[in-house]
């Protein structure tokens, strides 16, 4: 879903919508990121990660109402819809006694499979806002492209903008009037700015007094990490803890040897794929991979080293060519990226 104002584009939701994958959303981030690192532009640009509190249970219902008839879904769907989220009632079970009943005034239930797109259906009104009054919020990635004001993703929101103070207000003026119509509040110790780089100190203090957000040097959106600098192993360092705390946990089970291949192929190795399509993860981190999978399905269970009967590269092979059909994370990193630049080339 894209408006274009003008020469602005209104980046809106990914999320739940036919076509669309977070891919796009990541993409994007990182083209607005390499901008915002390249610039020379001394009074720089910033880039804003919101976070709501409780975004699902505070969404106020009649929002959700008005939303509906401007978007011209039919009355009856309207009020079917409605019947379904309102006057919710339940209670607790304490010390084997029932609590008294409880009413509730507003929200989407979790695990609803309708709350998603309703909520979808609200925040589009803060897409409409930025293009009726914050066409000059945005960053401009090149002189011939539209600028990208920010990017939703259900409710994770990145907001980008010229670093001024004027603008800065503008932007806050839009997110406060936002979370007036819908009962959201910001989360003002959770959500985080970042500044480009060369920005003076005396602008950044002016823009951090207006947004009194979180200074940061990066961001962790959809799961990756957005940086203004090179990543380094350092930074890729969670993909080998989380291999090493399923390890601990699988290390005090009794398993086969086909059992630990099974666990190896189909969890371990494919835990770096959404990091590795998106993200140039060191060779070392995915060798480290490899090692951590050739280790657990033949090193024995008090922790001794095992014999090694058969190579891992012969493992890797089709089954046609006498192999196991494991996808090892090095030979497999290179391919990820090249099916999102082809879809990218396709779409």
């Amino acid at each position: 879903m894209k408006n274009f104002i003008g020469n602005c584009i209104i980046e809106e939701q990914a999320s739940f919508l036919h076509g669309r994958s977070m891919s796009d959303h990541v993409l994007l981030a990182h083209e607005v990121f390499h901008k915002m690192k390249i610039s020379k532009r001394k009074k720089g640009f910033l880039a804003v990660k919101l976070d709501m509190e409780q975004a699902y249970d505070s969404m106020c219902w009649e929002t959700l109402f008005q939303a509906l008839n401007m978007f011209g879904f039919p009355m009856k769907l309207t009020m079917i819809i409605m019947e379904c989220i309102r006057n919710a009632i339940f209670a607790f079970i304490l010390n084997g006694k029932n609590s008294k009943w409880i009413i509730t005034e507003n929200g989407f239930r979790q695990g609803c499979p309708l709350s998603p797109f309703l909520y979808v259906i609200c925040s589009q009104l803060l897409s409409l806002a930025i293009a009726q009054r914050g066409q000059d919020l945005g960053i401009q990635v090149y002189c011939r492209a539209n600028k990208i004001s920010h990017l939703l993703f259900a409710d994770d929101v990145l907001l980008f903008s010229k670093a001024t103070k004027q603008l800065s207000v503008k932007m806050n003026k839009i997110v406060r009037d936002f979370c007036s119509w819908t009962g959201l509040r910001i989360n003002v110790s959770k959500s985080q700015i970042l500044f480009s780089k060369g920005m003076n100190r005396v602008d950044r203090i002016h823009v951090l007094k207006i947004l009194k957000f979180k200074l940061v040097d990066e961001f962790q959106y959809l799961g990756i990490k957005l940086m203004l600098r090179r990543p380094l192993k350092a930074d890729f360092k969670f993909l080998l803890d989380s291999i090493l705390m399923k390890l601990n946990s699988w290390g005090s089970k009794c398993l086969s040897l086909a059992g630990r291949m099974t666990l190896a192929k189909s969890s371990l190795l494919t835990l770096p794929n959404f990091i590795s399509t998106h993200s140039l993860v060191p060779k070392k981190i995915l060798y480290e991979i490899d090692k951590c999978c050739r280790n657990f399905i033949w090193h024995k269970r008090d922790g001794k080293k095992g014999m090694h009967f058969i190579a891992w590269k012969t493992l890797c092979k089709p089954k046609a060519q006498g192999g196991l059909n494991f996808h090892s994370a090095i030979s497999r990193s290179d391919p990820l990226t090249a099916r999102l630049t082809w879809r990218l080339i396709q779409n």
